[in-house]
């Protein structure tokens, strides 16, 4: 161990920073996603694949949609992922990612193409 030390020439230290979910993900045609609306501290390795899920649902919302209906379909974006994106980052923030259950499927399971849409 000692010669893994001695090859590091600086270690660094930093706290995670953590932050709840933004209130309101959207305004007008302008709308957050990924840590920008929901961070995720590091426990769970979700950040980005929250993002991603957020992206396709996204996709979903304004597919057929023409300008006007963009606020709604931000709304119903909003709306799809909240829930699901609030137990992640809860989970990642209690850090009791597998320690508690061993059941990965709500986790690994989930389909952004085919999760119903929120009316």
């Amino acid at each position: 161990m000692g010669q893994v030390l001695a090859a590091c020439p600086d270690v660094h230290k930093w706290v995670i920073m953590d932050r709840d979910a933004v209130e309101r993900w959207a305004e007008g045609r302008v709308t957050l996603l990924g840590d920008a609306c929901h961070p995720k501290t590091p426990y769970m390795a979700q950040g980005a694949a929250m993002a991603i899920e957020d992206a396709a649902v996204l996709s979903r919302c304004l597919d057929g949609i023409d300008r006007d209906g963009v606020a709604d379909a931000f709304r119903r974006f909003e709306a799809t992922r909240r829930g699901r994106t609030t137990r992640v980052q809860e989970t990642s923030r209690a850090n009791i990612w597998l320690r508690e259950r061993t059941d990965t499927s709500w986790v690994y399971g989930y389909d952004a193409w085919s999760v119903p849409l929120a009316a």
